[in-house]
């Protein structure tokens, strides 16, 4: 059993323990394996442990921009209306019942999609917004690949780094992925940018197919040694 990280990785490496992966959904993690199956993660506590970049996080700085520019307390911006048509509310007052009827993260994470749109149309707050989530979320890659050495002694060893999750998804909106990966590869240049075209699932299937192998490897060795 492993966490659902790892199948996120074995998705973008045909089940190799290797390198580095950034999932960004309603939540985020970011973690890895080095070549000796050494194991780090950064991130990933859940929004009262501070997961900047997710979904949810987008989704609370967003509605908090919302918030502000009704109060006249920050700049103006789109995602009021755009964020008041997606829930089919009639005003930013009734966000306040919205926001804490349902407790879960899911129904709020659903919002950075909005944002991502409104980004695309040019919206400064939204922008801005999202420059801060590609920060966060590079942060905590750096993290993993620093505390691991993935990146080799010289800083150019060569590792997957593989990008997953609806944030990340490019759906004709606001790419995140394009940021990320450029700022990674700044600054670790052998850092190979993933998307994988397979879903974690099936990732899950290739690292246990890998593992098998594996064990009926050592098995045949044992035999022989006896």
């Amino acid at each position: 059993m492993v966490n659902d990280g790892v199948a996120a990785l074995a998705s973008g490496t045909a089940g190799r323990l290797y390198g580095c992966v950034l999932i960004a959904g309603t939540g985020t993690v970011a973690l890895g394996f080095d070549e000796n199956k050494n194991f780090k993660r950064a991130s990933g506590g859940g929004p009262r442990l501070g997961d900047k970049g997710s979904g949810h996080a987008i989704a609370v700085e967003a509605l908090g921009a919302v918030m502000k520019a009704y109060d006249g307390r920050g700049p103006s911006t789109t995602l009021g209306e755009k964020i008041l048509e997606e829930l089919k509310l009639a005003s930013a007052e009734d966000l306040l019942g919205w926001a804490y009827r349902d407790q879960g993260w899911a129904h709020v994470a659903s919002l950075a999609a909005v944002v991502k749109a409104c980004a695309k149309d040019g919206d400064k707050v939204a922008v801005n917004i999202l420059d801060e989530a590609v920060t966060e979320l590079v942060s905590s890659v750096k993290a993993v690949v620093q505390s691991l050495t993935l990146h080799g002694e010289d800083g150019k060893k060569q590792f997957p780094f593989v990008m997953v999750g609806g944030v990340l998804e490019n759906r004709g909106e606001w790419d995140l992925c394009k940021p990320i990966a450029e700022k990674v590869t700044e600054m670790f240049p052998g850092a190979q940018a993933i998307q994988p075209q397979v879903e974690p699932a099936f990732g899950s299937a290739m690292l246990a197919w890998n593992l098998h192998q594996d064990s009926l490897s050592k098995g045949g060795r044992e035999n022989r040694s006896c």
